[in-house]
């Protein structure tokens, strides 16, 4: 008899963690588990098309997160699943609020997304909410890295013993194909050299010191950069492009299903981010062939290229340092093509034919 897993989320909006929740749904034994995935809205789901089609949708069609708790408690009472599943703290919040209210002794996963405290934004209220429902409410938590797991621990005191540490599982065959996709609505020019950035246009993703230490790199080498992704931010990014004068060497191409087509194209991926919980992006771009470099942010970054072996690690808000390493990357073809060579072995690491296993397992032991 297969166990059923209630998924949920508020969207499928384009972020790393909901990238996450869909290459984990797709790639689940169906022969061991059944799959109902409830998001709380219809609007906004970028990447709802990225599913497999015999997947189970529902839609609570909530204005906003806070209100689907009701809702969602409704689903757990009519579907009974045996397992409940969600990621990002504001759902695990609701999910295991959801569980309260649907008066069923159903055991709930959650994986936290984010190395949270870094973001500066989490309130006592939530601190609180956290310990509390994570610790009484929850059988398991999955943190994407030691150093999500270490805040949780440190900073929310969760009990260590109840959290597993699972990398992003990421689909190193998919994106293989997907990268050799034609790029249609993008030209690179001759001898420059192409930087790639993705991510949402936030706070969080520190393009403005991308920014910065793009007008430095453009000065001495003939390049441009491309940053995919929405968000808030974006015209105050495309007005900095602007005031610094390198406006016509940025191109702002939005969100993309397939980023990997446009990363095989690069000759370096930068990630500029404050803090992160793993940088699923940083592993899609190295399995795409592109060499990398990133800030050293907490958490997940170090984890991945592991002290500059299989990447060039900088300070976080550093445009100096940014500038200074992007630049010897792009001029010395001998030490590029290494680390290529190198980081697309260490992509393979975190193959979502190898992560997924230890998902099931998670899965299949929580009762």
């Amino acid at each position: 008899m297969r166990k059923k897993i209630l998924f949920f989320l508020f969207s499928l909006s384009g972020g790393g963690a909901e990238r996450t929740v869909i290459n984990i749904i797709n790639n689940l034994d169906k022969e061991k588990f059944e799959v109902l995935l409830i998001l709380g809205t219809d609007q906004n789901n970028d990447y709802i098309d990225l599913l497999d089609k015999d997947i189970k949708i529902k839609f609570l069609n909530c204005s906003k997160l806070r209100f689907c708790a009701t809702k969602l408690s409704k689903y757990i009472r009519v579907e009974k699943p045996d397992l409940l599943f969600s990621t990002i703290n504001g759902n695990n919040i609701v999910l295991l609020i959801a569980k309260i209210l649907s008066f069923r002794k159903v055991p709930a996963i959650i994986r936290e997304a984010n190395n949270r405290t870094q973001s500066r934004s989490v309130t006592r209220v939530n601190k609180t909410l956290t310990r509390v429902l994570y610790n009484r409410y929850s059988e398991r938590i999955i943190s994407l890295s030691n150093g999500v797991k270490f805040d949780l621990v440190r900073n929310f005191r969760v009990k260590e013993s109840k959290i597993e540490v699972i990398y992003n599982p990421v689909e190193f065959d998919k994106i293989q194909e997907l990268s050799m996709d034609k790029v249609k609505d993008f030209r690179k020019n001759g001898e420059e050299k192409l930087l790639i950035a993705v991510g949402r246009l936030v706070e969080q993703k520190d393009f403005k010191t991308l920014l910065k230490a793009f007008s430095t790199i453009s000065q001495q080498i003939n390049s441009r950069l491309i940053i995919l992704g929405k968000g808030p931010k974006e015209e105050e990014l495309k007005k900095q492009s602007n005031d610094l004068g390198i406006g016509e060497k940025v191109v702002f191409l939005g969100f993309k299903n397939n980023p990997y087509k446009y990363m095989r194209l690069a000759d370096a991926f930068v990630l500029s981010s404050k803090w992160e919980g793993f940088g699923h992006v940083i592993v899609e771009a190295m399995a795409t062939g592109t060499s990398v470099i990133s800030t050293d942010c907490e958490s997940g970054p170090r984890e991945i290229i592991l002290e500059d072996k299989y990447g060039i690690l900088v300070p976080v808000g550093d445009d100096r340092q940014l500038s200074i390493e992007t630049i010897r990357l792009l001029k010395d073809d001998k030490t590029k093509e290494n680390m290529i060579a190198q980081s697309y072995k260490r992509a393979q690491d975190f193959n979502v034919k190898k992560i997924i296993k230890e998902y099931e397992k998670a899965f299949m032991d929580v009762k």
